[in-house]
């Protein structure tokens, strides 16, 4: 274990201490609604807590260079727009915007760019060419976005980006972006400890929109830093098996909408945690169980890697498991039984 996981770890814990007691003076606390079951108002400080311990623990240990730099920008900026939003509840399209403008930085300024999705044919490396910038960027927000919509029941955005942060620790060559993860990691772990109350019911907190945006934001990072370039660890048409459970949920959540004729942008209750606790399942058992999903695909993605098979087969098998997840969910009612 590097020093610096125990540095994280420490300065999440003393953060979520210092922040706890001013949140409602903030205004950043969650009240239940029709959507969101808690009791009684839930601090929103848990993103902000991690995002301080990684710009402090980051700083200390990582080495500086500009991509690291511009990544800590980028999600200074991304956190403070969660904040806002877990203030204000800004809208969809603002909120859009404003990832967007973020994601161009890592583009523009860091270099960070999708070259090529891969040899998926086996005639060679399908460029991306002169749209590299846009579908980079689009890439970006819809990472943040698939993080963001996780964030309905205690735990679920930590612990997938945990789990996604997991495998790519195994992925990566470069040490000092292992350390990287090691840094986001802990201070998770710590947030998890007071999301799930294993400290105490009284000291509960919520990770919030800062929290969730920014973990989609720096997982989208890994996924391009580790699939392109000279370096390449994880061929590209495997990189969407350690993403898996939020970009399945998401793009089904979205096109569900659109048929329905609405905003893919509104929110719902038709997210997977969602699903599972409609048939039966408590928020503590759809956490287990989806957490379960993600570890399977990402473990079936790391094979893939591991055994260097085809892209294109592992890209088949990913929209098979799509399909059948939409058959599923469209006939989940039938499914109620079972899990009682």
């Amino acid at each position: 274990m590097h020093i610096s996981w125990l540095m994280a770890f420490a300065v999440c814990f003393g953060s979520i201490l210092l922040l706890r007691p001013v949140a409602s003076n903030w205004g950043l606390v969650d009240s239940p609604n029709n959507r969101k079951q808690h009791i009684g108002e839930i601090p929103l400080i848990g993103g902000i807590a991690v995002y301080l311990s990684v710009l402090i623990t980051v700083g200390t240990f990582v080495d500086r260079s500009d991509t690291i730099n511009f990544i800590l920008i980028s999600i200074s900026l991304m956190v403070l727009v969660g904040a806002l939003d877990d203030k204000y509840d800004i809208s969809a399209k603002l909120r859009l915007v404003a990832q967007i403008l973020i994601a161009s930085i890592l583009v523009f300024a860091a270099g960070i760019e999708i070259h090529s999705f891969g040899n998926l044919f086996g005639y060679g490396e399908i460029s991306t060419g002169s749209m590299s910038k846009v579908i980079t960027i689009l890439a970006i927000v819809a990472g943040i976005n698939a993080f963001n919509m996780t964030d309905g029941i205690d735990g679920l955005a930590a612990s997938l980006s945990l789990l996604s942060l997991a495998f790519l620790y195994v992925l990566v060559g470069e040490r000092s972006v292992q350390v990287f993860i090691g840094i986001v990691s802990a201070a998770l772990l710590m947030f998890l400890m007071f999301n799930l109350e294993l400290f105490s019911k009284k000291r509960k907190i919520f990770l919030g929109d800062s929290g969730s945006m920014m973990m989609g934001l720096l997982v989208s990072w890994l996924l391009i830093e580790s699939s392109q370039g000279k370096s390449v660890t994880i061929p590209p048409g495997h990189v969407l098996w350690f993403v898996a459970v939020p970009l399945i949920d998401m793009v089904a959540v979205m096109y569900r909408r659109l048929r329905k004729g609405q905003s893919p942008l509104v929110a719902d209750r038709e997210h997977l945690h969602h699903v599972f606790m409609d048939v039966g399942l408590n928020s503590k058992q759809a956490l287990a169980l989806i957490s379960v999903i993600a570890i399977l695909f990402s473990s079936f993605g790391l094979l893939l890697v591991l055994m260097k098979v085809s892209e294109l087969f592992g890209l088949i098998i990913f929209v098979l498991v799509f399909l059948i997840y939409n058959v599923l969910l469209t006939n989940r009612r039938k499914f109620r039984k079972i899990f009682k």
